[in-house]
């Protein structure tokens, strides 16, 4: 494979149920059919271990990760579906981007339209770093959304494990909870929907390695998915 192609390390999760789309080429050009160079596919349980890893065409546009997700024997209901792509910067300058689209199979409400998380590698930002240098954040919107609130963490390393802390925030109190996550692994973080009879208002993510992150929240009863988005970085 050419060493001048780049390369984009991205995550999402699927969970049993979903009908889940993503859009492995979002850029349209007109003159020209843009595709990627390479993909590669490989969906995990929560413990790390390797569950499939189909072959995907990189010539197509959208991909159904549910029809992966049932193609998996003894699938789990979660799974970390990542993607390992390949492309020409030449026909991609500001690199590919996936997106996604996800609602329940019996939802008779719009799919949401997210942006697939990119990771893109699971080292530290400078070599012999010592303080927790990524930061993300998500504001909630002040009216309630949902009752149900989630944060889903995967951890896309090889070899080192990734440590976390993720705090939460209910107008100036604050929770925290550390999370330790082995290579390849993923786990959901609950997070209340209230505290103090203080709605939730935002939640933060400090960790030394960059992480696969998604808020997500569900109406009950039902658990209807009403938002299904990654987190921000402020600074690193």
């Amino acid at each position: 494979m050419s060493s001048d192609l780049g390369a984009l390390l991205s995550a999402t999760f699927y969970e049993r149920g979903d009908a889940h789309l993503v859009e492995l080429i979002h850029q349209r050009d007109g003159g020209a059919r843009r595709h990627l160079s390479a993909l590669g596919v490989t969906c995990y349980d929560a413990e790390g271990a390797p569950l499939a890893s189909p072959a995907v065409d990189p010539r197509q546009e959208m991909l159904d990760v549910g029809a992966l997700a049932r193609a998996v024997d003894n699938a789990p209901e979660r799974m970390m579906v990542v993607f390992d792509a390949r492309y020409d910067p030449a026909v991609f300058p500001y690199r590919p981007h996936h997106y996604g689209y996800l609602h329940r199979e019996s939802s008779t409400t719009p799919a949401l339209y997210y942006a697939v998380n990119a990771v893109l590698g699971g080292v530290p930002d400078r070599i012999g770093a010592t303080n927790i240098n990524n930061f993300e954040t998500y504001v909630f919107l002040g009216r309630p959304l949902a009752e149900r609130y989630s944060l889903l963490l995967g951890c896309l390393s090889r070899f080192a494990p990734a440590e976390a802390q993720v705090f939460a925030y209910y107008g100036d109190e604050r929770t925290m909870r550390e999370v330790v996550l082995p290579p390849r692994t993923h786990t959901v973080v609950p997070l209340p929907a209230e505290a103090g009879g203080r709605r939730l208002a935002r939640v933060e993510l400090k960790s030394l390695f960059r992480l696969a992150a998604y808020v997500v929240g569900r109406r009950e009863p039902g658990g209807e998915l009403v938002l299904f988005d990654h987190l921000f970085t402020y600074f690193k």
